[in-house]
């Protein structure tokens, strides 16, 4: 299976950089190209492998005669620095989100009517160095590390995504999930959330962009909550929607955004994330190349959440 996952994410690589040129700069002319450098992380991320490592298994004798008779990568591979400070640039983020378009395609053009939206922790242990990672309190217990916070539909597709600090709320990184959806033009009927995405202004940016309802459980919020607004519109018609019957078997579509989380950090081992994925920007790097295997993944063994038991 790891075979045909780097097969199929190589090819993707070097066709989404076909015909494009690097960005012209000052000064000698680059020797690798943005496509050479994501290879190497990719590659990284499939392995698990700090980048130092992986690139150490790509010029060993073994691989170098892999990469010249079925990789058509006989080049040179980047120097560790290069690779460092080529993975904070631009096209490399820029390419990255090229291939998940392309990998996301093969998933499907459009989405289902019904979507659903949550978050999920991506932790780094409670003594961990990095200053980025937060503590937050989940179920009762508190945990360090990171979040990602996801937009899926009833089939198990991924549609928008971001990956924050655990520490933010909920309910801020949802308007930037809504606005990525509403960007793809998307025809989207209802988005179904836990109580923790239940604010008005979101009700509101969910029918002004989308022009569907959010379905929510109301929550108060303990006494941070003013008299009143249980009486918001957006609220009390989705408090109304739970109390009828096709109102709870819309909000039990729900559940397809926790086992995509399952597979998801199941398949790529992301649980906890690995001592040398830390800060910020290294995580989220990782995480696109987690979901770009991922989604091929997807694309080889087709699974139907909405049916799952």
């Amino acid at each position: 299976m790891d075979g045909k996952l780097w097969d199929k994410l190589y090819r993707q690589i070097r066709r989404a950089f076909k015909g494009l040129a690097n960005r012209p700069r000052m000064g000698r002319p680059r020797t690798y190209g943005t496509d050479d450098v994501l290879i190497v992380l990719a590659f990284a991320a499939l392995t698990d492998l700090p980048v130092y490592r992986a690139r150490e298994k790509l010029i060993s004798p073994a691989a170098v005669w892999w990469r010249e008779r079925h990789w058509a990568w006989p080049g040179l591979i980047p120097s560790n620095s290069t690779l460092s400070r080529r993975a904070r640039q631009g096209d490399c983020r820029w390419l990255v989100r090229k291939v998940l378009r392309r990998l996301r395609r093969l998933l499907g053009l459009h989405p289902t009517a019904h979507v659903a939206l949550d978050a999920t922790l991506l932790l780094t242990g409670a003594y961990s160095r990095d200053p980025e990672s937060r503590w937050t309190c989940h179920g009762g217990k508190w945990f360090r590390g990171y979040a990602l916070h996801a937009i899926c539909d009833l089939a198990g597709r991924l549609w928008a995504w971001h990956v924050t600090s655990a520490n933010v709320q909920e309910m801020k990184v949802a308007r930037r999930l809504i606005r990525q959806l509403a960007a793809q033009r998307e025809k989207v009927r209802l988005v179904v959330a836990d109580s923790g995405d239940d604010s008005e202004p979101l009700h509101q940016l969910i029918r002004r962009r989308l022009r569907a309802p959010l379905l929510a459980p109301l929550n108060l919020r303990g006494a941070k909550t003013q008299p009143g607004r249980d009486r918001q519109p957006g609220r009390a018609a989705a408090a109304a929607m739970l109390q009828t019957r096709r109102g709870q078997r819309w909000y039990d579509q729900r559940s397809v955004i926790e086992r995509w989380n399952s597979w998801f950090k199941g398949f790529s081992r992301v649980s906890m994330l690995p001592h040398h994925v830390r800060r910020l920007r290294r995580v989220r790097l990782w995480i696109d190349l987690k979901l770009a295997l991922f989604f091929i993944h997807q694309s080889l063994w087709r699974r139907d959440l909405s049916h799952a038991a």
